[in-house]
């Protein structure tokens, strides 16, 4: 929902009950504007593979309708399966398809099923697993498929009314028996997060025997050589959680680190083992670790359209989440943050921050998606904003200028919060941001200067001083460095002037903190150690 005018300045905090007061984190150092492209409609779609080349975009898979069913019946109904490959020439928004009945069932089947995990890497696409009816089998399974499709060819296939067969190869693992998770790559590894391995017509009773469900609850690591010719998988290893990595549905988006090597974000999902509700807790994945963080991510936790956003400057990670499928939503009206135990749909646009220390933050954008647009919706980055290889957009290369950063394609429309009717999205929607990269400005506007905190290792006090520039509300907290707050110092208004402010550490385990100083106007991160 929209923004009031009292939270563009609000500190983070908010109340866990079912009604309470919103309060987010600061406002990103950008701002964000949507609006429709203006065409024909596209085809309807969601949850389904992604491609592009050049202006040209590839969708393979997904649904036509919109949320599923919950009944023996109606859980993804086939008749509304995808059997279309769609080629969209986004210079003119004229589209191409081609059907998938020209294929073997074999290779058809597991290219027309639904959240599958997917990735493109240079002129191939590969796609794993995805949730649809197996027609030799005769049943609805999660197929044990990678998919590789040669991009160009295949558009060039689709277009000029070509045979697409010779553009495809497909392998069989079962590793692959996945749906609902999402694929990613660091360096030459590629990684399978998450997801289950489902069976069956898709019900709200699993004690009615209509299928089968095995959540990963890993994080699969492997390697994959493609020569053009021959896909050779090798070098598997499994990170377990069973309960941090129970999540399907979720959101995964890159990221880049402080010291610039590159990363995986993920976000949401669900189940819970102990309830039907979403994850809240983030996963930084890197090369070399995997950290789940304390913080609670407020809103938008199911898979919708994400665009990150990287500030060198600052040494900040933004990701911006459109819409989609939430725990909480905000109601314009009232002010107030509302947890929904169904989980509604909402239009509502947050940006989540992690800083260089590891301390998350969430702001609520003052833009809205339309028509409670965003599930299964994907975020199409455009080719011709500055960006890290890994489709991180570099703010600090952007003017401070109105600048097309991607589109939101496809995703499911609600017309309701719970329970009303869906359908599949068929409008494109440009995504539009305005940097704000004057640091000086943003400098000259904090008013917490001259910070120091000594000593520092410290195992009894620590003493902290600072400077105001004006009166101000301060709050002090100290975090471990999962994230977790482990001591709030104060929350106070302050005079102008030189502060002095003792920390009692005596009864901290030994092990490395972040002093957060936070005012109206700024905030400053300071570690501290711990030695006992």
């Amino acid at each position: 929902m929209r923004l009031s005018k009292f939270l563009f300045l609000a500190l983070f905090t908010f109340v866990i009950t079912n009604t309470g007061s919103a309060q987010f984190g600061p406002l990103p150092p950008f701002t964000v504007q949507i609006e429709p492209v203006i065409a024909s409609p596209l085809p309807a779609l969601h949850s389904f593979a992604f491609a592009q080349s050049g202006d040209k975009w590839l969708i393979i898979g997904g649904r036509t309708n919109g949320l599923h069913g919950l009944n023996s019946s109606g859980g993804f109904p086939p008749e509304y399966k995808n059997d279309l490959v769609t080629v969209i020439d986004t210079a003119t928004w004229a589209f191409y398809t081609a059907d998938l009945n020209q294929l073997s069932q074999t290779i058809a089947d597991p290219m027309r099923s639904a959240n599958m995990q997917y990735i493109q890497e240079g002129n191939y696409l590969y796609m794993i697993g995805g949730y649809g009816y197996d027609s030799v089998a005769s049943m609805f399974v999660s197929f044990p498929k990678l998919t590789a499709i040669h991009v160009d060819n295949i558009i060039d296939a689709v277009i000029n009314a070509q045979p697409i067969a010779p553009t495809i190869r497909q392998v069989t693992d079962t590793n692959f028996s996945i749906c609902g998770g999402e694929l990613g790559k660091i360096g030459s590894d590629y990684y399978l997060i998450g997801g289950h391995n489902f069976g069956g017509r898709y019900s709200d009773d699993p004690f009615a025997g209509l299928f089968i469900q095995t959540y990963s609850d890993r994080i699969k690591k492997f390697n994959l050589a493609d020569d053009g010719t021959t896909i050779t998988l090798s070098g598997y290893s499994y990170q377990v959680d069973t309960n941090n990595f129970h999540r399907r549905d979720l959101n995964m988006a890159p990221i880049v680190n402080p010291d610039n090597s590159f990363g995986i974000g993920i976000y949401g999902g669900v189940f819970r083992k102990d309830s039907n509700l979403p994850f809240r807790e983030p996963i930084r994945l890197n090369t070399a670790s995997t950290s789940v963080n304390t913080y609670q991510q407020i809103m938008n936790q199911y898979t919708c359209a994400m665009m990150p956003i990287y500030d060198s400057a600052t040494q900040k990670m933004y990701t911006t989440f459109f819409g989609g499928i939430s725990l909480y939503n905000y109601n314009d009206t009232t002010g107030l943050l509302t947890r929904d135990k169904d989980v509604p749909f909402v239009d509502d646009i947050t940006t989540l921050s992690c800083s260089s220390i590891g301390i998350y933050e969430e702001a609520l954008l003052p833009i809205e998606m339309p028509s409670l647009l965003g599930s299964n919706a994907k975020f199409v980055h455009t080719q011709h904003v500055s960006s890290y290889a890994n489709e991180v957009i570099r703010i600090r290369d952007l003017p401070n200028t109105k600048i097309l950063a991607g589109y939101v394609f496809g995703g499911i429309r609600a017309q309701e919060g719970n329970f009303g009717n869906s359908s599949a999205n068929d409008t494109v929607y440009r995504v539009f941001i305005t940097p704000n990269n004057n640091t000086s400005i943003v400098e000259e506007l904090n008013s917490i200067q001259n910070t120091q905190l000594f000593p520092n290792p410290s195992n009894q006090n620590s003493t902290l001083l600072f400077a105001l520039k004006d009166n101000s509300q301060v709050s002090i907290l100290l975090f471990d460095m999962t994230g977790k707050k482990v001591s709030e110092i104060t929350n106070e208004e302050m005079q102008k002037g030189n502060q002095k402010i003792n920390i009692n550490t005596s009864k901290l385990i030994a092990g490395v903190y972040v002093c957060k100083i936070q005012c109206e106007s700024g905030e400053r991160f300071i570690k501290l150690v711990i030695g006992k």
